[in-house]
C-alpha cells in the first residue's frame, strides 16, 4: 500500500505518519513548502493546514493559501491517479465564524462535488480537539503547563463552554481502521462522545497536580459554540481524558527535568 501524509511534521501528522511507517511498506510525507509528488497513492491522508482558529482572524489569506488551495490540489492529485482521500475537518465548520472554519467547510464542499462529478472515495473525519504529550498547544497542554510552572492560565468566556477532548493515539487508531479497510466510506466523527466544559478540564488538571489554577477570564475574541462533542463517534472506547492527561504531565515533567 502506498500512502502520502501532507502535514507529516505537525503534532498530529508526525504521529501518523511515524505509526504507519511501521505497519507500510511505502509512506511518504510532506509539509508546507513541499512540492506535491505526482505520483500515484492508495491513500492521501491529508492533515497539512493551518489550524489555530484565533490566528485566522489576522491571516485569512494565509489561511486560504494554506488550508482551501492545497486542498485542491491535493484533490486534483487523487482525481488523476484515483486515490482516496483522508481529509480532517473540524467540529468548528459547521458554524463557520472565522477564516479557518470557513476553509474546513469549503474544503468539505469541494470533496463532496469532486465525490459527485468524479467518484472520488472519501473519509471525511470530523475532527474534535485533539490533545497528546507532543502538542504544544490546546487547552490540555496549556492547563497543565500552567499548573507545572505555578503560572495563570486565560479561559475565554465563563468556562462553561463544552469541548469533546480525544488523544491523538485514538486518531491514530481511527485512521488505521480506514486504511484496513474496516470503515465504510464517508464521514465520520473522530472523537470521545463525552463533553467536558473548559471549567470541567482545569479541575481534572488541579486533581492531577494538586496545583489550584489561577485563571483570568476574557471575552471571546470571535464567537464560539456553547457545545461541540462528538454524537457518534467512530471509536466506542476512547482514552478517558483524566488519563490522558496524567500522561501529558508526565512528559512535560521529564521535559523540565532534562533541562534543569
Amino acid at each position: 500500500m502506498k500512502i502520502l501524509v501532507t502535514g507529516h511534521k505537525g503534532f498530529i501528522g508526525a504521529i501518523i505518519y511515524s505509526n504507519f511507517r511501521k505497519k507500510y511498506q511505502e509512506v511518504d510525507g510532506i509539509d508546507a513548502g513541499d512540492q506535491i509528488p505526482d505520483k500515484k497513492y492508495d491513500y492521501i491522508i491529508h492533515l497539512g493546514a493551518r489550524t489555530l482558529i484565533r490566528l485566522s482572524k489576522d491571516k485569512p489569506y494565509e489561511y486560504f493559501q494554506d488550508n482551501l488551495d492545497l486542498s485542491m490540489r491535493i484533490l486534483e492529485l487523487a482525481r488523476k491517479h484515483d486515490s482516496i482521500v483522508v481529509y480532517p475537518t473540524s467540529g468548528s465548520e459547521s458554524e463557520a465564524t472565522n477564516p479557518y472554519s470557513l476553509a474546513k467547510k469549503q474544503v468539505v464542499e469541494w470533496i463532496e462535488l469532486y465525490h459527485n462529478l468524479y467518484g472520488l472515495r472519501r473519509h471525511v473525519l470530523k475532527f474534535y480537539n485533539i490533545y497528546g504529550p507532543t502538542s504544544r498547544k490546546g487547552a490540555v497542554y496549556l492547563f497543565c503547563n500552567a499548573a507545572l510552572k505555578g503560572e495563570p492560565v486565560t479561559v475565554y468566556g465563563d468556562g462553561n463552554h463544552v469541548r469533546d477532548f480525544i488523544h491523538v493515539n485514538d486518531v491514530s487508531r481511527c485512521i488505521d481502521l480506514i486504511l484496513d479497510g474496516k470503515v465504510q466510506e464517508g464521514h465520520h466523527e473522530i472523537g470521545t462522545g463525552k463533553g467536558t466544559s473548559v471549567n470541567g478540564l482545569i479541575e481534572i488538571v488541579e486533581n492531577a497536580t494538586g496545583v489550584k489554577l489561577e485563571v483570568a477570564h476574557r471575552e471571546y475574541i470571535l464567537p464560539e459554540a456553547e457545545a461541540l462533542y462528538a454524537k457518534k463517534p467512530l471509536l466506542k472506547e476512547t482514552i478517558p481524558i483524566e488519563d490522558g492527561v496524567k500522561e501529558v504531565l508526565e512528559e512535560l515533567k521529564k521535559e523540565r527535568s532534562g533541562s534543569l
